[in-house]
């Protein structure tokens, strides 16, 4: 009995799926690279020994680089910016081993104290008075050099690139995965009713859609942003509201194919009532076509998130996301290229992948397609 019962198994349309999606090396590339960014973005940030919002004044829009900051050549400069109120000269200094020590004349007797000037700049810490002449007018003074490391460089305001184009991305994607889960559940669940029930419940659920889809989108999100100001919440409630009219008309084209099947009819003989129908027959069997939009509808709410922070319309300061970050690389494009460069790539790579993983879930989900 086990053998014949092994033998007549067989795979489900879902493992069969899988199956093939399996074989799709592009998509599964591209489902491991997403997750990369993705894990990335949540965990980055709180790795990264740089706030988002965390200001560097002596390093503003400096590129990106592997060795740490500063330079042997932007000691002297900064060491004399932050001695310039302290009316000393500098007659001499040297750093070793990440230690700056400098010797200071003036015409007068030196207050130690003025090692607080040291302290303030983003340069050096922990500086001390070492030595002192009799007569007060040397001091010898001791720091450490604090070292700092920017690998996508540095914004307009010296802030680490690379720590925001990571929390930029965590916006930007939940962003994206909110918009859609709320087009998924909303436009689901409108379209398998509309096409389900028919008739003029149908031609007053698709009246409405039309009348929608003929509200200008930019208009609608001015008026939300004039009334409730910028935030994410607004930016999520913008999109969603919007997003879910595409999806409700792809559920309900699948409806009215799927309730003339044998099966549904069999349900509907057997009493079965239409919420039960649409849970259990309806719904299901339109879940393929509805994977494939979800994976092309994410990067199209991430792409108009961006559009929209880039218009000004997005996250305010200090939270921000690839769009923002795209607008102001492009403001400071010939001083700063890498403001620009790196957030690009986090969404251009971003948008390859879930274009590609919707491609292998249309072939896996939809063989005759092939």
């Amino acid at each position: 009995m086990t053998d014949s019962a092994d033998a007549i198994a067989g795979r489900s349309l879902w493992a069969d799926a899988r199956r093939r999606l399996r074989a799709n090396r592009a998509a599964m590339a591209s489902a491991v690279l997403l997750a990369v960014i993705a894990l990335a973005c949540v965990v980055g940030p709180w790795l990264s020994p740089h706030g988002h919002d965390q200001v560097y004044r002596d390093y503003v829009k400096v590129p990106a680089s592997l060795t740490p900051y500063p330079g042997a050549e932007a000691v002297e400069p900064a060491l004399e910016k932050a001695l310039r109120r302290a009316r000393v000269e500098i007659e001499d200094w040297r750093v070793e081993d990440g230690r700056l020590r400098v010797v200071l004349i003036a015409e007068r007797s030196i207050d130690p104290r003025l090692t607080r000037y040291l302290d303030r700049a983003d340069l050096f810490a922990d500086s001390v008075a070492v030595e002192q002449s009799e007569d007060g007018r040397r001091l010898v003074l001791e720091a450490a050099v604090s070292q700092q490391r920017f690998l996508f460089g540095t914004d307009a305001n010296g802030r680490d690139l690379l720590t925001r184009t990571l929390i930029a991305g965590r916006i930007s994607l939940m962003i994206g995965l909110l918009a859609t889960g709320v087009a998924l559940v909303i436009g689901v669940t409108y379209g398998a009713v509309a096409g389900y029930f028919g008739g003029r419940i149908d031609a007053v659920m698709m009246r409405l859609v039309d009348i929608l889809y003929s509200l200008p989108f930019m208009f609608f999100v001015i008026l939300l942003v004039v009334f409730f100001g910028r935030s994410v919440v607004l930016m999520f409630i913008a999109v969603g509201a919007i997003e879910w009219l595409d999806m409700a008309r792809i559920v309900r084209g699948q409806t009215l194919a799927i309730k003339q099947q044998e099966y549904v009819q069999a349900a509907q003989a057997l009493g079965v009532d239409s919420r039960g129908i649409l849970r259990r027959h309806i719904v299901p069997n339109t879940l393929g076509p509805v994977a494939v939009f979800m994976t092309l509808l994410v990067p199209k709410v991430i792409l108009l998130e961006s559009f929209l922070s880039f218009l000004g319309l997005g996250v305010q300061e200090p939270m921000t996301s690839w769009g923002v970050l795209i607008a102001e690389g492009a403001r400071n494009i010939q001083g700063a290229p890498w403001m620009l460069v790196y957030p690009s790539i986090f969404l251009a790579a971003t948008l390859f992948c879930l274009n590609f993983i919707g491609d292998g879930l249309r072939d896996a989900l939809d063989p005759k397609d092939r």
